[in-house]
């Protein structure tokens, strides 16, 4: 296995888990189906609409169009970023359906490709989207109004993974990526109201992945296990708090820990068999409109919410321990 954390049992995660989430970055590209073979009126619409989009701001130029079987992109990257990108995208969609739909997840394969905009700067995606951020400021984004990703590569700039862009290239790829499957193959519906807190661990839960080939959806997120060490002496966040609203990832000071808790709480309701079930019924309340508010479907479906908590704070300090412990993160703990 490649890491667990059971009653009565410390956390593991072994060395090729380890070296996947420390270390790699986007790899020697693997090559994905790049042609113009045809596309379906609806993949043609979110073509003509980024291409339009790109022709406003003056970056239609250079964009290609690229495919793989079950992603477009239109990029004016490199082409060989640009095909490990997709074939990153790949291997992410079918370690998720294999995962999710091993455990009874409402999840289908996508009904057309989905959409990627591969950019080569920060500064191109600031146009793309409009944004007034400074490029240093500028990460890639999972625009849901559009029904698409957002990306550039790392290694030019932008704001996240300074010290290592090559593997944040990866890392923010699938996490974007993954958000944008949820809402393309049933697990979120698009205009359900689903907290932030739910969203983020579910990506969370499938970003520390490796640049090539296939990887066990729900391995240990590395990521986090350091940040829960990092922000051992600050107050946890309570899962109640983090299923209210959007307020703790609002506060520059907590965002950090409230994706770590967040990640703490879906790895929890998944991985264990006791909440799986009520966890599946929780999303399907949530993306059926079931009347009530967040806290109420919470408390109807994943339990008492106290309860729930405790058992994540208990979780979250295996992995704080396991830190403390694990050769593994000998360097991180200089």
């Amino acid at each position: 296995m490649v890491g667990k954390v059971g009653a009565g049992r410390e956390p593991r995660l072994d060395r090729r888990s380890w070296l996947i989430a420390a270390g790699l970055g986007m790899g020697v590209p693997t090559i994905a189906r790049s042609s113009d073979a045809s596309l379906t009126p609806d993949e043609s619409k979110a073509r003509d609409e980024v291409m339009a989009r790109a022709r406003e701001v003056g970056l239609d130029r250079r964009i290609k169009l690229h495919t793989s079987p079950r992603f477009l992109a239109l990029s004016d990257a490199s082409e060989a970023f640009t095909k490990q990108a997709l074939t990153i995208c790949e291997d992410l969609l079918t370690d998720y359906l294999e995962h999710f739909q091993g455990r009874k997840f409402a999840v289908r394969p996508p009904s057309s490709r989905m959409t990627l905009v591969v950019l080569a700067t920060p500064k191109e995606q600031i146009r793309f989207l409009g944004d007034d951020d400074e490029p240093d400021d500028a990460d890639p984004v999972f625009d849901p109004d559009a029904n698409r990703l957002v990306f550039f590569d790392l290694r030019a700039g932008g704001g996240a993974y300074r010290t290592n862009r090559e593997r944040g290239n990866t890392v923010t790829l699938c996490h974007e990526a993954s958000l944008l499957i949820f809402e393309n193959t049933g697990l979120l519906d698009p205009d359900a109201d689903v907290p932030l807190a739910i969203k983020e661990g579910l990506a969370d839960l499938l970003e520390n992945r490796p640049p090539v080939g296939r990887w066990k959806a729900g391995a240990p997120n590395a990521e986090k296990i350091v940040r829960l060490h990092r922000g051992k002496d600050a107050s946890w966040i309570p899962i109640e708090r983090l299923l209210a609203d959007e307020k703790p990832f609002d506060d520059p000071e907590r965002y950090r820990d409230a994706e770590a808790a967040s990640w703490v709480l879906i790895d929890l309701l998944i991985r264990s068999p006791n909440h799986l079930p009520g966890f599946q019924r929780y999303l399907q309340a949530i993306n059926a409109r079931e009347p009530g508010s967040r806290l109420d479907l919470a408390r109807k479906h994943l339990g008492d919410l106290d309860a729930l908590d405790k058992e994540a704070r208990s979780t979250a300090g295996k992995w704080r321990d396991f830190f403390e412990k694990a050769p593994e993160f000998e360097k991180l703990r200089r």
